[in-house]
Order: C-alpha cells, then sequence, then structure tokens
C-alpha cells in the first residue's frame, strides 16, 4: 500500500491521558464528525476491576494482565483493518498497560510482566499522532465522580494523583510521533463544536508537517 501523501490527514490518531479527562467523549465526537473508526478500551469486560479499586495490592497482577491481553486482541483485529482507507481514532495507546502496571505492580510481578509486554508491544500498530489530554487533579477527581462508575466509587485522590504525575512524565519524554498537549480544564468537546474542528486542524498539520518530505539539498 502507498503511504498517505503529506496533504492527507492522519490514518490513526490516538487520544490519551489519565481517567477522567475526557479521551473517550473527544474520540466519539471526532467519529461523528468525521465518520472515523473508533478503537476503545472496554473497561467493564474486567472481571478484576471492582476488587482491584477495593484492594489493589491483592487484585493488581490479575487486574493489568487482563486488561494487557484484552488491549493486545483489540489492537490484533485492529491490525487487520485498512490503516490507508477510513480514519481510526482510539482513546488509549498500548504502553498504557505499562503505565499503569508500573504504577500497580510489585517488583516482581512488574518484573513477570514485563516478559509479556516486551513480546506483545512489537506487533501493534502505532499512530500518526498522539493528543495527550491533561487537567488539574480537582477536575480530573470531580469528573470521575459526575460519570458514576460503579467500580470507580471507591478510587482514592492518591491513585489518580500519581497516575497523572506519571503521564505528564512519560509524555515529556515521549518523541515517537507528533504530540499536542491539550489542557481540558476549560474546554468541553461534548459541546464545544469549534473546539473539535480546531483541534483536528492542529492534528492535520502536526501529521502534515511529519511526513512532509526533507527539502533537497543541491551542491
Amino acid at each position: 500500500m502507498k503511504p498517505p501523501h503529506p496533504t492527507e490527514s492522519p490514518r490513526y490518531i490516538v487520544i490519551e491521558g489519565t481517567m477522567g479527562v475526557g479521551k473517550t467523549t473527544l474520540v466519539n465526537r471526532f467519529a461523528e464528525r468525521y465518520d472515523s473508526h473508533t478503537v476503545l478500551e472496554i473497561f467493564e469486560e474486567n472481571p478484576f476491576l471492582a476488587n482491584f479499586y477495593e484492594d489493589r495490592d491483592a487484585y493488581a497482577f490479575q487486574t493489568e494482565m487482563f486488561f494487557l491481553l484484552s488491549r493486545y486482541r483489540q489492537q490484533e483485529d485492529f491490525a487487520q483493518t485498512d490503516l490507508f482507507g477510513r480514519m481510526s481514532i482510539s482513546d488509549y495507546l498500548f504502553v498504557k498497560c505499562r503505565l499503569f502496571a508500573s504504577l500497580t505492580l510489585s517488583d516482581h510481578e512488574l518484573a513477570l510482566y514485563d516478559r509479556m509486554y516486551s513480546i506483545l508491544c512489537t506487533q501493534v500498530p502505532a499512530p500518526d499522532v498522539v493528543v495527550h489530554l491533561h487537567a488539574p487533579l480537582d477536575t480530573l477527581l470531580e469528573r470521575i465522580k459526575k460519570r458514576g462508575r460503579s467500580y470507580e466509587k471507591d478510587i482514592d485522590e492518591d491513585y489518580i494523583a500519581r497516575l497523572r504525575r506519571l503521564y505528564y512524565n512519560f509524555f515529556s519524554h515521549y518523541d515517537d510521533t507528533p504530540l499536542i498537549e491539550v489542557d481540558t480544564k476549560d474546554v468541553d468537546f461534548s459541546k464545544d463544536d469549534q473546539a473539535v474542528e480546531d483541534l483536528m486542524g492542529q492534528i492535520r498539520q502536526a501529521h502534515q508537517k511529519a511526513v512532509a518530505p526533507a527539502p533537497s539539498v543541491e551542491f
């Protein structure tokens, strides 16, 4: 297949950020406006998640391994689609598996986890552009409470604060693809059509810049 022309839109966009920041809302808005294919995380199918929020030490390994294999299966299916056809947008990077595991697993558990992760991570599609959504801690906590997911009702503030710092640290060194940082504190993508359009414009510009051929040098 031919690679996308520099003037074309990116074929695969990932929206990332900690829980409560508005990833899935934005992915769905893009899908509606641009007829995009979506790759969305499925939290509810993890049978260990509710127990994890009640006792992280006891259920962390089961929870993270289930997410790792579940996300890999989803990415494997996605990789079989035409990545140069309709635009695809996801609400997670596969490396999210490793980020969460580093936060929740003991050293021994993480060493075992990494054996599987190192094999699987090389086999998932790479995005063209990544958008990192972030927001202040109090904003995240308010949104998590407002959406009322049963398995999140016992989540504690310290866990969200640590997760938020983890994402900031990761993206401060991220250079695998073009990266766009967006503070969502004062923007509501669910209602603001112009904000959605403006962000897609930034994504397209970042992609075009990344794939544009280097200028030729004459001697």
